[in-house]
């Protein structure tokens, strides 16, 4: 009798074992599946609405991190209306690092740091404010550390762009040109850099 209920133990210890071992290599299966699947729209990092440009001019950087918000339907700047200040993206204010002095026009910007938004003027015509509180949240334009303002050319996007993008290039070692691309509209500036005050 003795021997029968060990044997029986014995099997029972040895089904406990087999069920613990496949169990495990289901979570397994399933944790490996869950790693090697792509992110959905719910899982995506929030990095995904954010975008960086740069370019290089000489040994510098000049480099912008913006908010990418999608039209959905919308003509967003066309709806603005006359003074609106907007916060040239989404969620965090927009963000210029440079590691030279750029001028536009006749308007120096020391290098640094600096929020960037955009002020609708009139229909067609935007500026570009420096503004030089960095690290905050884009509802409200602190106006009274704006730095300064710069005009904007308007142009028409033969190519409408659904997400908001900004395109910084380096036309060579001392000039570039910053554009704002939304819908069918191109907003864009011209500017020189120079390592030294000009």
């Amino acid at each position: 009798m003795k021997t029968f209920f060990r044997a029986a133990q014995a099997a029972s210890l040895l089904v406990a074992v087999f069920l613990f071992v496949v169990c495990g290599k289901k979570e397994e299966t399933k944790i490996a599946e869950n790693e090697n699947k792509p992110a959905t729209a719910e899982q995506a990092p929030a990095e995904a609405n954010r975008g960086v440009v740069s370019a290089k001019f000489g040994n510098a950087i000049v480099s912008i991190n913006y908010g990418r918000p999608l039209l959905k339907g919308r003509d967003m700047l066309a709806q603005a209306t006359d003074g609106i200040v907007w916060r040239m993206g989404m969620n965090e204010a927009t963000e210029i690092k440079t590691g030279v002095d750029l001028k536009f026009g006749e308007t120096v910007i020391p290098q640094g740091a600096y929020s960037l938004w955009m002020k609708k003027i009139s229909s067609g015509k935007w500026h570009l404010i420096f503004n030089k509180k960095t690290g905050i949240w884009g509802h409200e334009h602190p106006a009274a550390d704006d730095f300064a303002e710069v005009p904007l050319t308007m142009l028409t996007n033969p190519q409408a762009a659904e997400q908001f993008t900004i395109a910084l290039t380096a036309n060579n070692e001392n000039s570039g040109t910053l554009k704002a691309m939304w819908g069918t509209s191109i907003l864009s500036a011209d500017f020189t850099a120079s390592a030294g005050t000009m």
